[in-house]
């Protein structure tokens, strides 16, 4: 009797389990001290200084428009309201994008514990998904964007889309497009609809990314330069390059994901058995969007990561959604204890210190200016500072969002001079090489730096040139002798 008058009660109790394990698991990731290691530091710092890039990077007049200006209009809000410092806006960040991805599926399930169910799985197949969505970058917001308008456009089936489901499409893309600025990669899903069969729906998402893209553009003020920056940015990454150490490991190609293609499998040879199943339904834009990435992603890792995966995940959560309501009682105890037993799994899954993921940058040792030990060590006012490590930009600038000095390399090596690009190509080939640095010790003033990564029992570099000082750990800081 007390259990058919508590039953009634279960889908509000499986909801709040559901919502409450999501917000936990960016608290508990970041009550570690985590960090990210690398944008999500240079993008805190740049909405502190609130410095265009030019007046922190030595870069090409040709890229003078900031590539995020809506993320970091979004970070320059919160840090003039609360008064943040660039430690608080990472962890805004982390939190913030962490949640918004996790909590953009909610609205289209009646069985959240489906989503749960998934995220415990990826959580053991590919913990790397988990690692990336607490990175704190912008992209994650893409990545909630696109997987919105797949689940939207997905579930329009036959029928064409009504206005309310274009309009929102538009402005989805269009702050896409404003914060993160890769809104070219948001007009894949058209590929997944036209192997569905959808041309009209495809050509209708066409037609609102490409009006969503020129709406996000126009947000900068700079509509046509900001387009044509976009396009020569991603032109630029792939650029000179020969050897694939050269580049960023995300675009590097991904090894096939093989576990997660077993899990996808597994969902297959189960949809399979079951005596209404059609090979047909394999045509849903979720699915064909996750088999279209993965192949691009055999080029770049990317594709599947950041777009492939998702989507796949979305497919699986929408295929056991379906299990979930044919197997388990909407009011039943057995669907509380369940969600209760996937709840605890992805909540420790996800917050384990595996490897160190989440404690890794805590021995991580900073160059900052208040440092008494750097004294003379950094560069002075209108410096510049050599390095071919990018951490040694994140790293610094995110500790020293004011200094008066400017890096050689930012976040990206297209934006450098062309013969600084050269510097660091040459550094890459050589494996380190000293010499390599040559054209660097050359033309280096007596406020410029150039920082080495390299290990202190090993000894400085063997530049004469210059005077060597052990500024944090693995970095050796060099300047021109007096």
């Amino acid at each position: 009797m007390l259990w058919e008058q508590m039953k009634r009660y279960v889908p509000l109790a499986v909801w709040s389990l559901a919502v409450l394990t999501l917000l936990l698991l960016p608290g508990r990731i970041l009550s570690y001290g985590f960090l990210p290691a690398d944008d999500a530091l240079r993008h805190a710092a740049k909405a502190v200084c609130g410095k265009p890039w030019p007046e922190i990077l030595v870069m090409r007049s040709d890229f003078a428009i900031d590539p995020h200006p809506g993320w970091h209009a979004v970070l320059g809000a919160v840090h003039r309201m609360f008064n943040c410092d660039a430690g608080s806006l990472v962890v805004f960040s982390v939190a913030g994008l962490m949640l918004l991805v996790t909590f953009s599926i909610l609205p289209w399930l009646h069985r959240p514990e489906a989503w749960l169910a998934v995220l415990l799985a990826v959580t053991a197949f590919t913990p790397t998904f988990v690692s990336r969505l607490a990175l704190g970058r912008p992209y994650l917001f893409s990545m909630a964007v696109f997987m919105t308008v797949l689940v939207i456009w997905s579930r329009l089936e036959e029928r064409g889309p009504g206005a309310l489901e274009m309009i929102s499409t538009i402005l989805l893309l269009a702050a896409a497009a404003w914060i993160h600025g890769s809104f070219y990669l948001l007009v894949m899903p058209v590929a997944a609809l036209l192997l569905a069969g959808r041309w009209r729906q495809a050509l209708a998402f066409g037609a609102c990314w490409a009006i969503g893209s020129v709406l996000g553009c126009a947000l900068t003020g700079h509509p046509w330069q900001f387009l044509a920056q976009s396009v020569r940015h991603m032109f630029g990454v792939f650029g000179d390059y020969n050897i694939s150490r050269q580049l960023v490991g995300e675009l590097l190609p991904s090894d096939g994901d093989f576990r997660t293609v077993l899990l996808v499998l597994g969902m297959l040879l189960w949809r399979s058995r079951a005596p209404n199943w059609k090979p047909t339904e394999l045509l849903n834009p979720l699915f064909l969007m996750g088999v279209l990435c993965w192949l691009l992603g055999l080029k770049v890792v990317r594709f599947w990561a950041d777009w492939g995966l998702p989507a796949m995940l979305l497919w699986l959560v929408f295929e056991l959604q379906k299990q979930l309501e044919s197997y388990l009682t909407f009011d039943s105890a057995k669907r509380l204890i369940i969600t209760c037993g996937l709840a605890l799994g992805v909540f420790l899954g996800a917050t384990s210190d595996r490897d160190g993921r989440w404690t890794r940058n805590l021995t991580n040792d900073y160059l900052t200016m208040d440092n008494p030990d750097l004294a003379g060590w950094l560069p002075g006012p209108g410096g510049i500072i050599y390095s071919a490590d990018m951490r040694v930009f994140n790293d610094t600038f995110f500790k020293n969002p004011n200094a008066p000095w400017r890096y050689a390399l930012g976040f990206e090596s297209a934006l450098m001079l062309p013969e600084d690009r050269d510097v660091v190509r040459k550094i890459d080939w050589n494996f380190g090489d000293i010499r390599a640095y040559e054209p660097w010790v050359k033309k280096m003033r007596p406020n410029d730096r150039l920082i080495i990564r390299g290990e202190r029992n090993i000894g400085s570099p063997n530049i004469p040139e210059l005077e060597w000082h052990y500024g944090a750990t693995e970095l050796w800081i060099g300047r021109p002798r007096k």
